[in-house]
């Protein structure tokens, strides 16, 4: 065995809790890097408002906000790139790009001059549910600037000249855009969610449908959707109410109010569990899109999945980047994002990654899916998700643009304006209770659609092994947005990867997540699931044996610990004595005493010189799961059967001094109560080198041990060296005495009377 049942006892609660660490050092604790503690709220006020609805059927907000002498003017129509006909994609776009560039009175060049001879800026552009047009004035120029708005929503000029220019313009872009992997990951991601639903179309259109738009498709398209009653406009800055409803109807009056039948779209397809492989051969990383569709901007509980993606992936949590960069190095960044329009949205994790890893991140992908539906959030994750929220939204109404777009944004939602008011009490109510329930009804990780563009050569003999065997294949070339399968009309249809008879395999061979508590085991290939057993077994014989280890009941090791992260820190003489399975007692020699840190197999204690105390049940908690952890009951149970050993790929890694990396045998150990356990083994000696895990303590921290100075003692491989690492904090532990099966008074376990 190796001393990591002396040393991960020995330091198992001084490095993880702060509490106990200060009983084990008398008050002196290892040094901590934490991000700094946010500043207080700050207190939001937001600006009074008056609304009106002028008799064409306008509907016109006024927010008087006077911190400047400027005024923000934001139009917004109800019409956006989902209202695009079949046979006319790309024309909400091309129609908006055209807006600010000329009208039946001005030029593009007039109009440019007149906005800069007044210092203002204008601005137009389309989404998918609507498009907008913008004039930011001073104060002096309020009405010269509403005539402006109303002339490029009401009368734009699409000259023919501009429409060649914005069309060859976008064309350009898809161009460049058709090579990207980004772009095209993102755009096969929600064709593949929302179907043929519009959501799912390209905003631009393609080369073929921009080709075929006249400037008559243009103005009927206009002439259909750009009426008064279809239409919000904001007006925010230094005015009065009276003096910007008066404006509005100046200079809106006269628009004249029609009738507008709604479109009516499909709707998007329910969740299916769909792999779409592009490939570019060329590529040496893989962009991952995995996710389904979500919720409308309305949805009752828009909130509670808000922080709930947030902290699978947002601001102020997420736990993608934290297991794909920080604990596995896997990919610079990694993020979920949330969608929310008005008939529909989607949920999606994004990244990527070099190509070897990319069945690797898929699977810890899915795996954090599993585990946002089936593990209860922590509270210091809904809190950082929740202070980054209430933190960040008084920047977006700090200006009077960034007001008006949040106003009409609310209005065109048919949200109560009364929302933006209350934001941070909406934010503050959502429990983890919410958290829980949301991401039970709303997410199936068991129906994720993903997208995986890059050299498919590269990875899919990946996909197998992590519970992919079903996915399709289109080549770049063949890519087509607008086809069922993705392939151009006349190409063959896209080819599944695996043979007919593994596809009847389908339901045996699901994805099944492994790493987080409760969770079941995948199902490994046969031949991986033989090289996993034999590279446990190496192992088992390089520690000493099957029968050695399991005659292991008893040890006792003294070490020194000490801290290189904080070379002012005094070292500690430690003394561990341990019975297996599950008793645990640590001496730590202090200045002035002895600090005793005991576990009896159901109750943590702690005795000092202020006497004894009995510990918080989440320290006896990670004594019993650190005992777990031990490498040596982690072999023992792997070779029983109490946790499943899976075969993960080689990690190579860069050693000081030598021109060839080190690599490593990985083996992943899980269990359905035990978050996931990596193990790193040496191809040579078969000694382990490194093992890594997330706790269970709060924050979920990621900790890393290597061991090293190996000697053989009674039987026995030990490691006389360990470097504990967590986060930034680090321990050095050296071993100068150990004994193997000594006979330990049963008394030392048991708490002493106070």
């Amino acid at each position: 065995m190796n001393a990591t049942r002396a040393l991960a006892a020995a330091g198992l609660l001084v490095l993880c809790f702060s509490g106990l660490a200060q009983a084990q050092t008398a008050g002196r604790v290892w040094p901590t890097e934490r991000p700094p503690q946010p500043l207080a709220a700050r207190d939001i006020k937001f600006p009074p408002y008056e609304i009106q609805t002028l008799p064409n059927g306008l509907q016109v907000v006024v927010v008087m906000h006077h911190e400047q002498p400027s005024v923000s003017m934001r139009m917004l129509v109800r019409v956006g790139t989902a209202n695009d006909p079949k046979d006319q994609m790309g024309i909400a776009h091309l129609t908006a790009s055209l807006l600010d560039q000329g009208t039946t009175s001005r030029s593009a060049q007039e109009m440019n001059d007149d906005v800069d001879f007044i210092g203002g800026v204008m601005g137009a552009g389309a989404g998918s549910d609507l498009t907008f047009v913008q004039m930011i004035v001073m104060k002096d120029s309020f009405e010269k600037g509403m005539r402006m708005l109303s002339d490029m929503a009401r009368h734009p000029a699409f000259a023919p000249a501009e429409i060649d220019r914005q069309r060859q313009q976008t064309l350009s872009g898809l161009t460049v855009s058709l090579e990207d992997p980004e772009y095209i990951a993102n755009s096969v991601f929600d064709r593949l969610v929302y179907g043929f639903h519009p959501y799912g179309m390209p905003d631009t259109g393609t080369p073929d449908s921009l080709a075929r738009l006249t400037r008559a498709d243009l103005a009927s398209f206009h002439s259909r959707y750009f009426i008064p009653n279809n239409a919000i406009l904001a007006i925010v800055g230094d005015v009065t109410a009276d003096e910007s409803f008066a404006a509005a109807k100046k200079v809106f009056g006269d628009w004249e109010k029609r009738d507008l039948v709604p479109d009516k779209f499909i709707a998007p397809p329910e969740p299916t569990r769909r792999v779409v492989v592009v490939n570019k051969p060329d590529a040496v990383q893989t962009e991952i899109r995995v996710g389904h569709i979500g919720i409308p901007r309305t949805h009752p509980d828009y909130m509670a999945v808000n922080l709930a993606i947030r902290i699978l992936g947002g601001e102020g949590s997420n736990r993608l980047h934290q297991v794909l960069r920080t604990e596995r190095g896997l990919t610079y960044g990694a993020q979920a994002n949330m969608d929310t329009l008005k008939e529909a949205g989607d949920f999606e994790a994004e990244t990527n990654t070099r190509s070897e890893a990319t069945g690797e991140v898929l699977r810890l992908i899915v795996d954090e899916f599993w585990r946002l539906q089936r593990e209860r959030v922590g509270e210091g994750e809904l809190s950082s998700a929740k202070a980054y929220l209430t933190g960040s939204f008084p920047l977006t109404i700090e200006t009077p643009g960034a007001i008006a777009m949040q106003v009409v944004n609310a209005l065109f939602y048919g949200l109560p304006l009364e929302q933006l008011q209350n934001f941070r009490e909406r934010v503050n109510a959502v429990t983890v209770d919410d958290v829980q329930r949301v991401a039970k009804t709303l997410l199936r990780p068991d129906r994720l659609s993903v997208v995986l563009v890059g050299n498919a050569a590269a990875f899919t003999p990946q996909l197998r092994g992590v519970g992919f065997a079903t996915f399709e294949t289109v080549e770049l070339g063949d890519l087509d947005l607008m086809a069922a399968n993705f392939k151009r009309v006349g190409r063959a249809a896209a080819r599944l990867a695996v043979p007919p008879a593994a596809v009847m395999q389908r339901t045996a061979l699901r994805y099944r997540q492994t790493p987080a508590a409760t969770r079941p085991p995948a199902v490994p290939k046969p031949e991986d699931a033989q090289k996993a057993v034999a590279l446990l077994d190496r192992a088992i014989a390089a520690k000493g044996g099957l029968a050695a280890l399991r005659g292991l009941h008893t040890i006792i090791a003294k070490q020194t610990l000490s801290s290189p992260s904080d070379p002012g820190a005094p070292k500690f003489t430690v003394t561990t004595y341990i019975q297996y399975p599950d008793r645990l007692r640590i001496e730590t020699v202090i200045p002035g005493g002895l600090n005793i840190l005991g576990f009896d197999g159901k109750e943590a204690w702690v005795k000092n010189e202020q006497g004894v105390h009995a510990q918080p049940s989440v320290v006896a908690s990670q004594a019993r799961l650190g005992m777990r952890r031990d490498v040596v009951s982690l072999l023992l149970a792997a070779k029983d059967g109490a946790v499943t050993a899976r075969l993960l790929p080689d990690v190579s890694s860069n050693v000081a001094g030598s021109i060839t990396p080190h690599v490593d045998h990985v083996l992943e150990l899980t269990a359905p109560d035990l978050n996931p356990i990596l193990i790193y083994i040496d191809p040579e000696s078969s000694l382990i080198t490194k093992e890594t895990y997330v706790d269970d303590a709060p924050g979920r921290p990621s900790v890393e041990e290597r061991f090293s100075d190996y000697r053989l003692v009674n039987g026995y491989q030990i490691a006389f060296k360990a470097t504990r690492r967590i986060g930034m904090q680090i321990v050095d532990r050296l071993v100068s005495d150990v004994k193997v099966n000594p006979n330990i008074d049963q008394a030392l376990f048991l708490r002493p009377a106070s």
